[in-house]
């Protein structure tokens, strides 16, 4: 049996006569506390929602009912304004929470200052209001992330489109520029080009093989943009380079540190690894003069894993056999049988160059 419901009603219908001031004191206190949450939205716009919310708030729990289709439309219609100008949803929920925390604040203690209310009476209003909190943070939360996914997927097609453009010699015209800029870069800065794919998701999911895509970066740490590293990640990493036409450079040298990432993955920089990149854009010459040593290598692994060791050791066997854990004699063997097999000197220059060539 539901308790008396007249303390209630009489406390909302106090709150409700001021409940615009209210609102604007509550929304001045969260554009002053949470970090965010004032963002490019029109002030009329923001103080339009939060008197509307606390009135249907008060009114919704006064009158023991959740929120109808029309309001929850609301709040996602809002999440998805917040979104589109790009205010964080963190921002949103906890100004949601903040006034849920500070309206129920004041009805308890109105309840609790009128002699004789029951407990079933505040347990019961909790309730309400609870769910009035959750209903509504998670309309909001939907129209937020719906957008988000629009504002990603159209963000998307622009990066492909600039990249297009840049990669088809389009590097100073007003449209590639108008396109830049619409994405927040300045043309006139330096670009850091990324090519290449995050690990794949669970087998028979829709990233179960992701495909490389190209993201091009400005102003930005590439690790702070590509997140910490991950086993079985593909990352090729362009030069910093400036203007568009740095940019469309760094494309094609993220795309060739992508083409010599070993098999195991991870993540090249061809800044500081042009030397094996660079060879990338001539595979079509080299590979048939190195097929048969690679086929050597895939039959006999550890002959070019003496290689790889060799040059990783600074040339000096001792310390290239004890990575490998092996007998310096057997590291010098090696390295001989591969000379013998395959026409490159781990111990030249240019054969060590042709072996690494292989390593990738």
């Amino acid at each position: 049996m539901e308790p008396d419901w007249t303390p209630v009603q009489a406390i909302a219908a106090k709150l409700l006569e001021n409940g615009d001031r209210l609102a604007d004191d509550l929304l001045a206190r969260q554009h002053r506390t949470v970090p965010g949450l004032d963002g490019s939205l029109g002030p009329d716009d923001t103080r339009a929602h939060a008197r509307w919310l606390i009135r249907a708030y008060l009114r919704g729990v006064s009158e023991r009912r959740s929120p109808t289709a029309e309001q929850i439309a609301r709040c996602e219609a809002y999440g998805e304004l917040r979104a589109k100008h790009g205010i964080a949803v963190s921002a949103v929920v906890q100004g949601y929470h903040d006034a849920h925390r500070e309206l129920w604040q004041r009805l308890i203690c109105d309840m609790v200052a009128r002699p004789g209310v029951e407990p079933a009476l505040l347990a019961s209003t909790f309730g309400h209001a609870l769910q009035w909190l959750n209903c509504t943070v998670e309309a909001m939360s939907r129209g937020f992330q719906s957008q988000a996914a629009d504002n990603r997927s159209a963000r998307e097609r622009a990066t492909h489109q600039l990249v297009m453009l840049l990669e088809s010699g389009e590097t100073s015209s007003d449209r590639v520029r108008s396109v830049a800029a619409g994405l927040g870069f300045d043309p006139d800065g330096s670009f850091v080009a990324v090519h290449g794919h995050p690990p794949a998701g669970p087998a028979g999911g829709p990233d179960a093989c992701p495909l490389p895509g190209t993201r091009l970066l400005q102003s930005a740490d590439v690790t702070a943009a590509l997140g910490a590293p991950a086993p079985a990640e593909r990352w090729g990493i362009g030069a910093e380079r400036s203007g568009l036409s740095g940019a469309r450079r760094s494309i094609a040298d993220a795309k060739l540190a992508h083409a010599a990432l070993p098999d195991r993955g991870g993540r090249l920089d061809f800044t500081d690894s042009w030397s094996v990149c660079l060879p990338q854009a001539h595979r079509e010459a080299i590979d048939p003069l190195v097929d048969a040593a690679r086929e050597l290598a895939r039959a006999r692994p550890h002959l070019l894993e003496a290689v790889v060791a060799f040059a990783d050791a600074r040339f000096s066997v001792s310390p290239a056999a004890r990575v490998l854990m092996i007998h310096p004699n057997t590291l010098s063997y090696r390295l001989d049988q591969w000379h013998r097999l395959t026409g490159m000197d781990p111990r030249s220059v240019s054969g060590l160059a042709q072996s690494l060539y292989l390593a990738r």
